[in-house]
């Protein structure tokens, strides 16, 4: 496994994106869409919480 791909699994442990270790396991593999999605919501909810005033 390349250093990029190493940096992006430390990176997604260290945020917690993802919690299942069954994907983190297998960077190379194909992943379900719901788990892209789950990635997706959790970066989304990270830079913009819901609950912060727009002012």
């Amino acid at each position: 496994m390349d250093d990029r791909k190493n940096e992006m699994i430390r990176r997604i442990r260290s945020y917690g994106i993802i919690k299942d270790p069954q994907w983190l396991d297998r960077p190379d593999g194909l992943v379900p869409l719901w788990v892209m999605l789950e990635v997706l919501y959790e970066i989304i909810e990270r830079f913009d919480p819901p609950n912060q005033p727009f002012d």
